[in-house]
């Protein structure tokens, strides 16, 4: 039996199979020598920091959306605050009961409250939160910054800056 031969299309293909795979293992080939292993040590902090910032963003997004627009604050701290919990709002308590009075009470004054995020920012262990938070269905609403450091996968620490949405602007940019 004759052995099979392959299309150009398919022999092209297969080449690029193969050094997909080989720059997958990190490896290089040389005419005549045999393909050494390099550790790209940079590369895979960077992965590494990458994905450690996207879970950081899950956890905060996940935190704020059970705690505030679903209306359950101590399932959210117990399940994504650590302890002990730094606080640097001036209107609530350091550790877990100091959020959990504050944002029940919040929450029970304004039960319509919705917190929309326009964006997340991850450096590290910090994640900055850009939301539009409406008390009503009527309020224009505030426009906050929040800043959370997560330590093995809790949140441990917030700071936050807000401003009310004006009716008129000096500009035509938005706040969001």
């Amino acid at each position: 039996m004759k052995p099979r031969r392959l299309s150009r299309r398919a022999s092209l293909l297969s080449v690029g199979v193969l050094t997909a795979a080989a720059l997958t293992v990190g490896t290089t080939a040389f005419a005549g020598t045999e393909a050494t292993p390099r550790k790209s040590t940079a590369a895979t902090a960077a992965v590494a920091k990458e994905a450690k910032e996207a879970r950081n963003k899950e956890i905060v997004r996940a935190y704020v959306d059970l705690g505030i627009n679903q209306g359950q604050p101590q399932q959210a701290a117990d399940r994504y605050m650590g302890d002990p919990f730094i606080q640097h709002n001036p209107n609530v308590a350091d550790g877990k009961e100091g959020w959990v009075t504050w944002a029940t009470g919040f929450v029970g004054a304004f039960p319509d409250v919705n917190v929309d995020f326009k964006r997340f920012v991850a450096d590290g262990d910090l994640v900055t939160v850009h939301t539009h938070i409406t008390l009503n269905a009527s309020d224009r609403g505030t426009a906050a910054m929040d800043i959370f450091r997560v330590k093995d996968g809790k949140v441990v620490e917030h700071w936050d800056v807000s401003t009310p949405v004006p009716e008129d602007s000096a500009n035509d940019n938005g706040m969001f």
